[in-house]
């Protein structure tokens, strides 16, 4: 069996949640954080909702174009994402796979045969990561970039029954603590 750290994509690894992906730039602690996660024996892998796909504002077609080109850019200092799970739904879809929503993190599990309880969920929204991490009995770190801060302070009632493994600064600072 094997472990990962499940990233999330808009506000953790960069830009914020109205960013759409052809705009997406990696924050500065991304590539190292990423980097040590996979010396410290963890897969990266990264689940996503993005709904500008249901609503029009982005194809699928260039989602998956311009994830290639990040896949790319990183392959480029060795760091490898092992796969990008999407929901591209709108929430009033219904689907099984928008987070909170656990579907596609049992789909990585069955891809990768993680054993779910070595891996963590790393994002900065308390309503959909931190409840992820809650439904799969994961160990979620909240991360303060994108919507983190609010997830901690304004947000909070909409997660309040969860706690957050950890809590971290950034990616960096979140492997950082993963790896003590």
């Amino acid at each position: 069996m094997k472990k990962a750290i499940i990233w999330d994509l808009l506000g953790t690894l960069g830009g914020n949640s109205s960013t759409l992906i052809n705009e997406f730039v990696f924050f500065k602690e991304t590539i190292p954080a990423l980097k040590k996660a996979q010396e410290f024996g963890f897969l990266n892998i990264v689940i996503t909702n993005q709904s500008q796909i249901a609503h029009g504002r982005l194809s699928m077609e260039v989602f998956k174009r311009e994830v290639e080109r990040l896949i790319e850019e990183l392959k480029e200092t060795n760091v490898f994402i092992e796969k990008v799970y999407v929901c591209p739904h709108r929430r009033s879809d219904s689907c099984k796979c928008k987070k909170p929503l656990p579907a596609l993190v049992y789909k990585a599990k069955d891809d990768f045969e993680l054993e779910l309880e070595q891996c963590y969920i790393v994002g900065d929204s308390g309503k959909n990561d931190m409840l992820l991490a809650y439904e799969t009995g994961i160990k979620g770190v909240l991360v303060l970039t994108g919507e983190g801060k609010e997830s901690v302070t304004t947000d909070r009632e909409y997660w309040k029954e969860c706690t957050p493994h950890l809590v971290a600064e950034s990616v960096l600072d979140a492997i950082d603590k993963i790896c003590l």
